[in-house]
């Protein structure tokens, strides 16, 4: 029987704070295409900001009786401290809701599916309080001088994070946004294609190459592939967003026929970083990074 390839770190998580770590770095240690990884950095940016804030990320989103806008708040004034970047903005919005469904959740359930995560996710999302609506704003606007999607004005003014009003909604901004950025269309769909279609992707991408950082870079591929990344697409356009799917696309399909060879030696795939990380890496696929540190950490959390 062949080995899963997962098992080996989810026999050494001891929990949610473990399992956020470990997510947090196999995602920034895989040599995905146009991503920072161990030997490739920006020049604001490098492997080791990545996992500082793995580390405060573990720590901040499990803060025990704290509020969802709490828990991402404080981890991303804690990430602007040590790393003076944004770089947890993506993982805060997407681990915040999920780890706060296991917490409140698994605990009771009899038994723990994706399907029921799903639920409790999707529940977490519809019992947000004003407060922490209003703390989860604060925190968009302390990451992103640009806001949710760089100098996009909403046309309620009520929905803008940079002029922040005490009934601001976040679920209402996420919806109006949706059209726009991938992680607002979860927050809309209660994390529907989350858990249908990402975390899946990196199941069978790891199945597929028999290699937790192989798979991982592999599904970091498809994904671009199938949905594109709105971070490419808010900083150069949606029609160079429409060319790096394409891209994204050649590259899978040379894996498939390779059978299934080491995706690093793949001249499509060396070609494809190295134009992702031309123009000053404004063609850094990190939304799509984002997700699959999510579903990483899911796909750990299965097995622990």
């Amino acid at each position: 029987m062949r080995r899963d390839p997962w098992q080996w770190i989810a026999n050494a998580i001891g929990g949610p704070a473990d399992a956020i770590q470990y997510a947090c770095v196999l995602e920034a240690t895989a040599p995905k295409a146009g991503n920072v990884h161990p030997v490739a950095k920006f020049d604001d940016l490098c492997f080791a900001d990545f996992v500082s804030a793995a580390e405060i990320a573990a720590i901040e989103l499990t803060v025990a009786s704290s509020g969802l806008g709490d828990r991402v708040h404080s981890l991303i004034d804690q990430t602007r401290r040590r790393t003076n970047t944004n770089v947890n903005l993506g993982i805060a919005l997407l681990f915040g809701p999920i780890v706060l469904a296991e917490e409140q959740q698994r605990p009771t359930s009899d038994s723990w599916t994706l399907d029921h995560w799903h639920d409790a996710t999707a529940n977490v999302l519809l019992n947000i309080t004003k407060e922490q609506s209003h703390r989860l704003g604060q925190a968009i606007a302390k990451a992103s001088a640009g806001g949710m999607d760089g100098d996009y004005q909403p046309e309620d003014p009520s929905l803008d994070v940079q002029s922040l009003t005490d009934s601001f909604d976040v679920m209402a901004a996420m919806r109006e946004a949706k059209n726009r950025d991938l992680i607002a269309v979860e927050y809309a769909n209660g994390f529907e294609s989350f858990f249908a279609d990402v975390v899946p992707t990196v199941e069978t991408s790891v199945r597929e190459t028999g290699d937790l950082l192989s798979g991982i870079s592999l599904a970091h591929l498809r994904l671009l592939a199938d949905r594109g990344d709105t971070l490419i697409a808010r900083k150069n356009g949606r029609q160079t967003e429409r060319e790096i799917r394409k891209l994204a696309e050649r590259c899978v399909d040379d894996f498939q026929r390779s059978g299934n060879s080491g995706i690093g030696e793949l001249e499509s795939i060396k070609e494809f970083d190295a134009y992702l990380r031309s123009e000053a890496h404004r063609l850094n696929p990190g939304t799509t990074a984002d997700f699959i540190a999510a579903a990483v950490y899911v796909c750990l959390r299965m097995r622990s």
